[in-house]
């Protein structure tokens, strides 16, 4: 009777994950067809890699998002900054729409990815690099294998690649850890679907509904967790090498950092003193990305915590605006052309500026 029961029970697992595992991935493909990809994908390392471009003129734009988020985190400027100019988002390999598979997601890999998809894509530049968190460390080691093609950068609350030995220790980057080896294992099989598990990580933002549906459908794709997973994995790996962040020289820099003031997290059991101790340290590492140019500005957003460009995205794009103004200022025109050289008059600008 025992073996029987076991049995039974076997059985109704079985079929419940092999309905939970077609379920999910028809719901899947439901997402992607509400939710179809805004821009062209192209085929790099075997990895089918998505890039949105629009608008004209130069410089160009890249953004480059943060950890756990691709091109869809720029819906609330990528169209006001592609009024002014070419302006390119794209997704990381896992992320938003490009596709998942066997790929490296150190730092040096998701540049060399970058510069195949800009070929592949024939956009060649010259760029205004915009990197938020995670997305500025990507944007700087672009600069270092390819300066002759970034003629400026705009840092959005970006990582410091020496932030793990600095910040002091909390406890969300641990729960983080076990919520993705959960989700991994829960998401193939629908479970994460079904018990809507991730909608809280946009929730906070109030964001219309529409643009959560889009969220949604990302963060819900079947392989999700997996590529977050990846890439917060590799990016520990790139920071533990506690590098010194090197030198931009004279290349025109916005430095744009959260304001708000920090409160702890009682999820975590971080309270609001050890929350003012990171952000003090947050702080001593935004002036020092500041520093990295002779032509460095750093800007305070004061209502913003650290996704400026959802919380203030207006900040964001005066930020890039700026950028822009001044380096076509810096424009030497010749006949019916016109080049954008590498220097742009912006007056080096040590103070911290509030808006």
């Amino acid at each position: 009777m025992a073996r029987r029961r076991a049995l039974f029970i076997s059985g109704v697992i079985v079929l419940a994950t092999i309905a939970g595992f077609i379920w999910e991935r028809m719901a899947a493909k439901r997402d992607r067809e509400d939710h179809p990809a805004p821009g062209r994908s192209f085929d790099v390392d075997g990895i089918a890699m998505h890039i949105d471009c629009r608008g004209t003129g130069e410089p160009a734009v890249l953004l480059e998002a943060g950890l756990m988020s691709g091109s869809a985190s720029w819906l609330r400027v990528h169209e006001a900054i592609a009024a002014q100019t070419r302006t390119c988002a794209y997704d990381r390999a896992g992320m938003d729409w490009s596709a998942f598979g066997d790929y490296d997601a150190s730092a040096g890999a998701v540049v060399s990815r970058l510069s195949a998809l800009l070929e592949l894509a024939a956009e060649p530049g010259p760029w205004v690099m915009v990197g938020m968190s995670a997305g500025g460390v990507y944007v700087r080691e672009f600069r270092e294998r390819y300066p002759e093609n970034v003629v400026g950068m705009v840092l959005v609350d970006s990582s410091h690649e020496g932030q793990s030995y600095r910040l002091p220790t909390s406890g969300g980057l641990d729960r983080l850890d076990q919520m993705l080896r959960l989700c991994q294992i829960l998401q193939p099989v629908g479970l994460v679907r079904l018990t809507a598990s991730l909608d809280d990580l946009m929730s906070w933002y109030q964001l219309p509904a529409a643009q959560q549906a889009l969220f949604n459908a990302n963060y819900y794709q079947t392989h999700s967790c997996r590529a977050i997973a990846r890439e917060s994995t590799a990016f520990t790996a790139d920071l533990a090498r506690n590098i010194t962040p090197r030198t931009l020289r004279d290349l025109p820099l916005i430095v744009l950092s959260q304001g708000k003031e920090p409160k702890g997290d009682p999820q975590t059991g971080q309270t609001d003193d050890q929350a003012r101790s990171q952000r003090d340290v947050w702080d001593e590492l935004q002036l020092e990305l500041a520093a990295l140019s002779s032509q460095g500005e750093r800007r305070i957003a004061t209502r913003s915590g650290h996704i400026i460009q959802f919380e203030q995205p207006e900040l964001v794009i005066q930020a890039i605006d700026d950028m822009i103004g001044g380096i076509r200022k810096q424009t030497v025109t010749s006949g019916s052309s016109a080049e954008v050289v590498g220097t742009t008059g912006f007056e080096p600008v040590t103070s911290t500026m509030s808006r």
